[in-house]
């Protein structure tokens, strides 16, 4: 039975993969996602006949670290309301405040630019909570035509944000 090659071995190996992979899923983040993955995966001290076990466990370790992070990231984000005004109505972030105020201006940028159906789609959904049917029934056209419109303003709100850097680009 062959024996395990150590543990640094292991991770010298597969470093490049490892920040390549945590790199075009969270760039900011990546080198301290990659620091945390073999942190976690020395603690648990893991002994792998093969690289290819060794490396399935680490990319394990470094998919958790990234929905960990997302999930973080998710809960630091500030709602602000879509009509009404451009301001968040919290001034107890700072950051949090100017970050929710710049994501603001471009998502009014991107509606203020959709065709007027499809802007409508999307702020009736998200300010009022109106069901797709009654937003449907609103516009006089079909449960799927409202659907399709709130995915087209989604998918041109969603690409302002990415080249804003204002929301993380996820590769799948």
């Amino acid at each position: 039975m062959p024996t395990s090659a150590p543990l640094g071995q292991h991770i010298e190996r597969n470093q490049h993969d490892l920040l390549v992979f945590l790199s075009r899923r969270a760039p900011r983040e990546a080198e301290e996602l990659a620091q945390e993955t073999w942190l976690r995966v020395a603690r648990a001290n893991p002994s792998f006949q093969d690289e290819s076990s060794f490396r399935a466990y680490a990319f394990t370790v470094a998919k958790r670290l990234l929905i960990d992070h997302y999930r973080r990231s998710a809960t630091r984000v500030s709602l602000v309301p879509l009509e009404g005004g451009r301001e968040p109505s919290s001034n107890s972030d700072p950051l949090g405040a100017a970050c929710a105020t710049q994501t603001l201006r471009v998502v009014q940028d991107v509606l203020d630019g959709l065709k007027p159906e499809l802007a409508e789609v999307f702020r009736l959904r998200t300010t009022t909570q109106m069901s797709f049917r009654a937003i449907a029934a609103h516009q006089a056209v079909g449960l799927n035509t409202a659907l399709g419109r709130m995915h087209q303003a989604t998918k041109a709100i969603q690409r302002a944000l990415n080249q804003q850097g204002l929301l993380p680009e996820v590769v799948q």
